[in-house]
């Protein structure tokens, strides 16, 4: 099955081999993040910064995370990651939170910047989301570079560097 979410707020189940639409469903709110598979279910960030969880086999929601809101969004595609039965992600602020994959309990969420001007998020960029063992790795265009603890949220280090690409390890 082949899952494609869009920026209109529309999200798709295809069968791969034979291409026929599965279901068809709409969000309340465009999605703007990668997508993630995990068992039977695939998540999404939203433009609301919500992140949801679907049902691969309905397309109908199982649960959601509604993280601080902004009104100034970034065109940059925000990143989610799967391990440990959790989920990582990020959002338009530029807070990075952890969710239990299965019950969708907010497990903690860590703000990497200072500012509560929310004009100031229209221009942060930031990486994908890099884990290893137990740290998370990204930066930003605001000259930080990230190792965050993914077990209890607190921020390891700061290096500053300025970049927006994805870190490898």
């Amino acid at each position: 099955i082949l899952i494609i979410v869009d920026n209109l707020a529309r999200f798709y189940a295809i069968d791969i081999r034979k291409g026929d639409l599965l279901w068809e469903k709409r969000n309340s709110s465009p999605f703007n993040s990668q997508v993630k598979i995990f068992d039977d279910k695939f998540y999404a960030v939203d433009y609301q910064n919500t992140l949801r969880s679907f049902s691969i086999k309905t397309g109908n929601e199982l649960w959601n995370v509604k993280t601080e809101n902004s009104f100034i969004k970034s065109k940059k595609k925000l990143s989610v990651v799967i391990g440990n039965n959790k989920i990582f992600f990020n959002n338009y602020i530029g807070d990075v939170g952890s969710v239990d994959i299965s019950s969708g309990e907010l497990i903690w969420q860590t703000p990497t910047q200072k500012s509560s001007i929310y004009e100031d998020s229209f221009f942060l960029e930031t990486s994908d989301i890099v884990l290893n063992n137990n740290e998370i790795f990204l930066s930003n265009n605001k000259n930080e570079f990230f190792s965050i603890n993914q077990k209890n949220g607190f921020v390891n280090w700061i290096t500053k560097i300025n970049s927006s690409l994805r870190p490898t390890i």
